[in-house]
């Protein structure tokens, strides 16, 4: 399990000559190009890169990451990223040898403004590129106009599948898919986990307890999607849960109010390192105000920061929320709306730019309840492929 890390200064090892032979690389004029595409995924963008085409060794591949998209550079004009956390996602996709899988990526999240990078969990979102990226890279053959991509998720251990549209042997981006967050329609890319769940911290509930009161507040803590996120109402902090992006990133009231119980939870399942590591996930929850199973906004919180929303949703969040309100017993499931048909929940989140909707399997017994499957329709488009150039003396 990858945790996050300011970079140190220099790499030990591997040289920088020995992966400058690696043959797909391009060098001239200062700059080395390294083969790379930059997808949008869902509501968030980031380049894509093939792990051959990297150095193995972690410490110096964040250091090519980082030169690839400058974060600390005002507005990240000299780099590839988009000086906001959903346009500071970085991908890396290798062929995998596991049978159960295609597949293997990496996720890593890099922050805006400093030399952290995230690798703990998952990307929903991001993660929707990985189908199409490994379908056009040669490393799933697509299969008639439809194709399932297995994929492992490096960081939290954890398998699920992509399909992607891929009429006569080749990944289409055009499609009526519309999601919100993102203006005009794509091919849907269809995302489904099944069990185990609690991938990153050991149980879906990794507290013990579906319910837990911390410094006050009730709040649940959930390990699903590949990330971990608190569950607490927004009247536990006074506020309605309806708020604007814009209001809650100027509350840094809320955010002061929010990070000693983040801490405090992560505490309880065994993270400690929270000036660093973006988890666990902060999500805020009301009742639904329109055609919804449920109100939410989702934030991320650092020490001495203040919270930033999601400008729509996240999608690994959306499946802890989704866990959380099917189940009973928790902070969501007392406000949820769910109109249940036999086994299949569709669950659908109001977030600050309209809807998400994750369709569940759940499987009741006498004795138990349990989710056999989630999904969630995302959209995903190549926007450029070819080289991106880091200069050699950052290296």
């Amino acid at each position: 399990m990858k945790k996050s890390a300011e970079m140190p200064d220099k790499p030990d090892t591997p040289s920088l000559a020995d992966w400058l032979e690696t043959p797909s690389l391009e060098i001239a004029g200062g700059l080395v190009g390294i083969p790379c595409s930059l997808y949008r995924g869902a509501t968030s963008k980031g380049p894509v890169f093939l792990a051959s085409d990297l150095p193995s060794d972690e410490n110096f591949r964040n250091r090519i990451i980082l030169a690839a998209l400058n974060p600390e550079h005002p507005g990240q004009i000299d780099g590839v990223g988009g000086a906001e956390t959903l346009s500071n996602k970085v991908i890396i996709v290798s062929k995998s040898q596991r049978p159960e899988a295609d597949v293997d990526y990496t996720f890593l999240q890099i922050t805006p403004h400093s030399t952290r990078i995230d690798g703990f969990g998952n990307s929903v979102n991001m993660g929707t590129s990985v189908g199409p990226f490994a379908v056009e890279n040669g490393l799933v053959t697509a299969s008639s106009d439809e194709t399932e991509v297995r994929i492992f998720a490096v960081n939290s251990q954890m398998n699920y599948t992509s399909k992607v549209k891929t009429p006569q042997g080749a990944v289409t981006y055009e499609g009526d898919t519309a999601i919100d967050g993102v203006a005009g329609t794509s091919a849907p890319v269809l995302v489904t986990y099944r069990p185990p769940f609690g991938n990153l911290v050991g149980a879906l509930f990794p507290t013990g307890h579906r319910l837990d009161v911390v410094n006050g507040v009730p709040i649940t803590v959930v390990d699903a999607g590949g990330t971990v996120c608190i569950v607490f109402r927004a009247d536990s902090f006074g506020r309605t849960g309806y708020e604007s992006k814009k209001e809650l990133d100027a509350d840094e009231a809320l955010a002061a109010q929010i990070e000693p119980i983040r801490q405090e939870a992560g505490r309880l399942i065994g993270l400690e390192d929270f000036a660093n590591n973006t988890s666990p996930g902060s999500i805020m929850i009301a009742p639904p105000q329109e055609k919804g199973s449920i109100a939410s906004r989702k934030l991320a919180t650092h020490p001495g920061s203040p919270a930033r929303c999601h400008a729509a949703y996240s999608g690994s969040g959306a499946v802890c929320l989704t866990m959380a309100s099917v189940l009973s017993g928790t902070v969501a499931s007392e406000i949820a709306t769910l109109n249940p048909a036999g086994h299949k929940i569709d669950f659908c989140i109001e977030h600050p730019s309209g809807f998400m909707t994750l369709s569940v399997d759940k499987e009741n017994s006498d004795t138990e309840e349990s989710v056999s499957g989630i999904s969630i329709v995302r959209t995903s488009r190549k926007l450029f492929g070819g080289r991106v150039y880091v200069p050699l003396q950052k290296l």
